[in-house]
């Protein structure tokens, strides 16, 4: 089958949607491969297991990644791609040389299936997510060695294996391995995914054990991109009443409260912490953690607009261009703390719309603040529940902010010319 398969490659692309399941939005789209010969599509599992029992992974994944490549630049996909290769493929020089192109339009997944060979994969890893790219650990919970993967390599998501998830909402066990994992998340701060969900009551325990993104047959078949793979609205609805009807029963405290062991343990890390990227993302995670908002994000200014430099929770990763208007521009422009809060039940009622709705997944309410001095960029939090920013959570984003300002200092390497739409 595999040598057959690499004598004459044929393949043909299906995406399934990523959603957020606090915002109910698509965030990306997981790219699967299906291979064909003789006009007929092979078996997609036992294909991919036997060209990786055979040792013939890396040959098919060149063959692949030329097509990913090529599939990816002829369509306009306005969310990452999620693309699965092989461990070993990576390490390949061939293969890196086609990926890496593709950091701010894939997100490669990694499984935990199969052995590694950890140093030179994670030197790779690490060099991608320099370069600005994600990668998700695939099929969590398959395996032995998981736990040690997740602390060594340090993955944007985490993708709980289909069969951890199938038929949790009746098994006590598989709901506590959901939590702990979750528990997991807020402290290595990755992103927490859920595949293979595929009825109402998974769902609805993926939402209360703390699971933010899910996939699977519940929400959308794998389809062609010209058959636009979506969520049914109706669908889109019940996760958003579900999510804000558990956010409301919970007993969230009145006060944030200070934690100064937690604030010391900061400021000792960032002693540690060489690398300005490095740091933004500690501060920004602490940030994170304090708040709980729905995402928190710095974005650098350059010359083309305000850029996603670090994140977490659902933060897209789009550009926001000086032509466009937004919150984001005018604190930077103004130097000052913008805050935006609606109570609009779609979030957009005053102007959430455009770049910034891309970048923080219709919030209902937003606060940005300007960091460096004079400003290099910005740090900013949302949260999907109307006027949520008090005096003190103001407070908190703009203690992060001057912090940030102390220990930050990207450097440009010319001055900036930010070229606004003479309209505004």
């Amino acid at each position: 089958m595999i040598e057959q398969w690499l004598s004459t490659p044929d393949v043909r692309f299906v995406l399934q949607p990523i959603i957020s399941l606090s915002s109910a939005q698509t965030i990306g789209y997981e790219l699967l491969s299906r291979p064909i010969t003789d006009g007929r599509e092979l078996p997609v599992e036992s294909f991919f297991q036997t060209a990786s029992e055979q040792g013939a992974a890396v040959a098919v994944d060149r063959h692949l990644i030329n097509r990913i490549t090529k599939f990816l630049n002829e369509r306009s996909i306005p969310a990452p791609a999620f693309v699965n290769l092989h461990p070993d493929s990576l390490t390949d020089p061939y293969i890196q040389a086609r990926i890496v192109p593709l950091a701010h339009m894939v997100v490669i997944e990694v499984t935990e299936r199969v052995d590694w060979n950890f140093a030179e994969l994670e030197s790779f890893l690490r060099e991608w997510q320099q370069r600005g790219g994600m990668f998700a650990l695939d099929d969590f919970g398959s395996g032995y060695s998981g736990l040690e993967k997740l602390v060594i390599i340090h993955p944007d998501y985490v993708k709980l294996d289909a069969r951890l998830v199938r038929g949790a909402d009746q098994n006590h066990v598989k709901q506590k391995v959901m939590e702990a994992v979750s528990q997991l998340s807020s402290f290595l701060s990755f992103k927490l995914l859920a595949e293979g969900i595929e009825t109402e009551g998974e769902l609805e325990t993926c939402l209360t054990r703390g699971v933010t993104i899910g996939q699977g047959f519940y929400f959308c078949r794998p389809l062609p991109w010209d058959q636009h793979p979506q969520v049914d609205p109706a669908i889109k609805h019940h996760i958003l009443q579900r999510y804000q009807w558990i956010q409301r029963s919970k007993a969230a405290p009145q006060t944030i409260g200070p934690d100064w062991a937690y604030h010391a343990a900061v400021l000792a890390d960032l002693q540690l912490t060489p690398g300005n990227q490095a740091r933004a993302d500690l501060i920004s995670s602490a940030l994170y953690r304090v708040l709980r908002p729905h995402s928190a994000t710095v974005l650098v200014a350059d010359n083309e607009g305000l850029r996603p430099w670090v994140s977490h929770g659902h933060a897209h990763r789009h550009m926001m261009p000086w032509s466009s208007p937004s919150l984001a521009r005018d604190a930077f422009q103004h130097v000052r703390v913008e805050v935006r809060q609606t109570s609009g039940d779609n979030g957009d009622s005053n102007g959430l719309t455009g770049e910034l709705n891309h970048l923080l997944g219709s919030p209902q309410s937003v606060a940005i603040c300007p960091v460096g001095h004079p400003p290099w960029g910005l740090i900013g939090a949302d949260y999907l529940q109307p006027y949520a920013w008090s005096e003190e959570r103001l407070n908190v984003l703009h203690t992060y902010a001057r912090l940030m300002s102390l220990v930050v200092s990207p450097k440009r390497e010319a001055p900036l010319n930010i070229r606004a739409n003479p309209a505004d």
